[in-house]
């Protein structure tokens, strides 16, 4: 997964790539989920450093659909 940015490398195997995809995956169904499971907006808040609950939750789940497409 390239980062465009001179000063971040990031290098992930396919294990990794596909282990952070579930978990951005499960992020998302966690914060749109509307029962008990679902984040709260607290922890929504700190997981999205300022970003609004949707927003976080489409970059989350398009973040993990991106990583899949490149293992």
């Amino acid at each position: 997964m390239p980062v465009i940015d001179p000063a971040v490398s990031v290098r992930l195997g396919a294990p990794g790539a596909r282990r952070l995809a579930g978990l951005l995956a499960e992020v998302a169904h966690l914060l749109e989920d509307p029962g008990p499971l679902r984040l709260d907006d607290a922890q929504a808040d700190v997981l999205g450093q300022g970003a609004d609950r949707s927003e976080l939750a489409t970059w989350t789940r398009t973040l993990a659909a991106e990583l899949r497409t490149k293992l």
